[in-house]
C-alpha cells in the first residue's frame, strides 16, 4: 500500500492507495503545532481506528507547505512504517515542466495539484484549490505549470472578519437564501461565501481570457465543500492533491 500525505497549515491530509484505488482517507489539524510525539500518536491513532497494519505500507510519499513538519513527519513514517518517505521538492521527479520565473520557489501543493489534474483530465485546466489559502492555478494546453494567483481562503476571511471588528459575530458559513442578507448572520454568510464564488468563476474567466484559449475548471482544497454546488461549471475533486501525490510515488518508484 501507497500511503500520501499532505501538510497542510489548516489540515493534514492521510491517503491509502492500493494501486489506483483510494480506499481511505483521514484527516488531523495541523494546529497547533503539536511535538513530535502528539503527530507520531495522530498516525498510530488513524491506523488504530481504521484496523490497518503497518506492515502493509510499503511506499510513502508527503508534500507540506510547513517546513518545521517535513522532517518530523519523515522521522515518523520511517518509525512506524519502515519506510522512507520521498518528500515533494526540487529533488523528486514530477513529470510537471513548470514554466514561471523561479520554479523553485512554487510550492509542493501546487505541484502536486498540477500533476493531479493533468494525470486526471489532461491539459488546459484552470484549477480552484479553496484551502487556508485560496490558490488559482493555470495549467496550460501543454501540460505545464504556467502560473497562479494566490488569495486568502474562506476560513481565514471568517476569522479575520469577526477578529478584527468590534460588532461582528463569527460566521457559521451556511448559504444564506439571498444575496441580500437582512439579518447579520446571513449578511456575513453571503459576503464570505459569494465572494469566493465570485472570485473562483472571475479568475477562471480572466484565466482563460488571458490564455486565450477555454479550460476546463476543476474545485479542490478543504473549504470548495462549502461552495461546491453554487460552481457548476468546475468539476469538484476534493482529493485531487492525493491523487498528485500518488502519480509522483509511482514516476519516482524504484
Amino acid at each position: 500500500m501507497l500511503l500520501t500525505v499532505d501538510i497542510g497549515n489548516t489540515l493534514i491530509d492521510f491517503g491509502l492507495w492500493k494501486g489506483d484505488e483510494l480506499f481511505l482517507v483521514y484527516q488531523a489539524a495541523t494546529k497547533p503545532i503539536r511535538s513530535e510525539d502528539e503527530y507520531r500518536s495522530v498516525v498510530e491513532l488513524f491506523l488504530q481506528s481504521k484496523h490497518i497494519d503497518a506492515k502493509e505500507v510499503d511506499d510513502a510519499i508527503l508534500s507540506s507547505v510547513v517546513p518545521p513538519l517535513a522532517p518530523i513527519f519523515r522521522k515518523i513514517i520511517l518509525d512506524v512504517f519502515a519506510v522512507r518517505p520521498k518528500v515533494v521538492g526540487p529533488r523528486l521527479k514530477t513529470g510537471l515542466a513548470i514554466h514561471t520565473d523561479n520554479p523553485a520557489e512554487v510550492g509542493a501543493d501546487l505541484v502536486a495539484d498540477a500533476v493531479g489534474g493533468v494525470a486526471r483530465y489532461g491539459n488546459g485546466l484552470f484549477l480552484a484549490d479553496l484551502g487556508t489559502a485560496n490558490k488559482y492555478i493555470y495549467v496550460d494546453q501543454n501540460g505545464a505549470f504556467a502560473g497562479c494567483a494566490i488569495a486568502p481562503g474562506l476560513a481565514q476571511g471568517a476569522a479575520s472578519l469577526s477578529r478584527d471588528t468590534a460588532a461582528l459575530p463569527l460566521a457559521s458559513l451556511l448559504f444564506p437564501r439571498h444575496v441580500i442578507g437582512t439579518n447579520t448572520n446571513d449578511s456575513m454568510n453571503a459576503g464570505i461565501l459569494y465572494t469566493n464564488v465570485y472570485a473562483s468563476e472571475g479568475f477562471a474567466n480572466a484565466f482563460e481570457a488571458e490564455a486565450g484559449t477555454s479550460l476546463r475548471r476543476i474545485l479542490t482544497g478543504g473549504n470548495a465543500i462549502y461552495v461546491k454546488d453554487l460552481l457548476p461549471s468546475f468539476t469538484y475533486d476534493p482529493n485531487l492533491l492525493l491523487f498528485g501525490l500518488k502519480e509522483m510515488a509511482k514516476r519516482n518508484h524504484k
